[in-house]
């Protein structure tokens, strides 16, 4: 049989793939320059629990330099569109299991020093109208079925420890101006009960010197049943037994020695 390719086709051939193995070649040694891309980086010897993760970060230091923050992983984002939705990280968690533990994002503080520390932080400058929140949560329950369940908003859980902790939820206002909130705690919405004190306290509100402020007409009830009440209404302090009044005290009648 006769061979078609000539000895100058061959060395066409020959020439592309030359070409083309430098270009596969020199594109190789340019991407080597660049830091890969791997699973796990780590610096220094910090200690780490089990995890079964895909990516994993470590840092392990010990800096007792210049007074700045150590980071592990950081990102930055700038969002400038005036019809925008940025969100800097999601992360997104659907689980059908039924024995174990389910959590989107964990925290964990190990506090050995005498500094401030904190597992979890939020700053947020307000520089414009509308809602500003440092933190957000919204519920939502579809279950229909009888079986009992609990739906929390926001659960704290004080742990088996030695030492008591001091305070379950802290509002800290420094009472300068523009450094204090003007509620501390605002309840908003239609619950049947808008704090329900169900544990076993020695004091169940301690006021200090705070008064203690209801609108004319709302009752203080003062049994379970709520039938025996107190309350202020037009002029009079109103003593109720099942909606009746049964007592009453004029205020503005002259004092006298009850």
């Amino acid at each position: 049989m006769q061979n078609n390719k000539s000895p100058r086709r061959h060395f066409l051939f020959s020439s592309i793939a030359a070409a083309v193995t430098g270009l596969v070649a020199r594109a190789t040694r340019a991407a080597s320059t660049t830091e890969p891309m791997t699973t796990h980086m780590r610096q220094g010897n910090p200690p780490t629990p089990p995890l079964d993760t895909m990516l994993l970060f470590e840092r392990g230091d010990e800096s007792n330099g210049n007074p700045i923050t150590h980071e592990v992983l950081s990102l930055i984002h700038q969002e400038k569109g005036k019809n925008s939705y940025p969100w800097t990280i999601f992360s997104s968690l659907e689980t059908h299991h039924e024995i174990g533990d389910g959590c989107v994002h964990c925290a964990r503080l190990h506090k050995f020093g005498p500094g401030w520390a904190v597992g979890l932080h939020s700053e947020v400058y307000t520089h414009a109208r509308g809602v500003a929140l440092g933190a957000n949560i919204e519920m939502t329950n579809d279950y229909v079925g009888s079986d009992e369940q609990t739906v929390i908003g926001l659960n704290i859980q004080a742990v088996a420890g030695p030492t008591p902790m001091q305070h379950g939820i802290q509002i800290h206002d420094s009472g300068a101006k523009g450094a204090h909130f003007q509620t501390a705690i605002h309840l908003k919405g239609m619950s049947t009960t808008g704090i329900d004190l169900s544990g076993k306290f020695g004091t169940g509100i301690h006021l200090h010197n705070n008064p203690l402020k209801l609108s004319e007409g709302t009752p203080i009830q003062l049994d379970d049943a709520g039938k025996i009440q107190i309350r202020y209404k037009n002029g009079k302090i109103e003593f109720l037994n099942d909606g009746k009044i049964f007592f009453h005290l004029d205020t503005s009648a002259a004092d006298h020695t009850a």
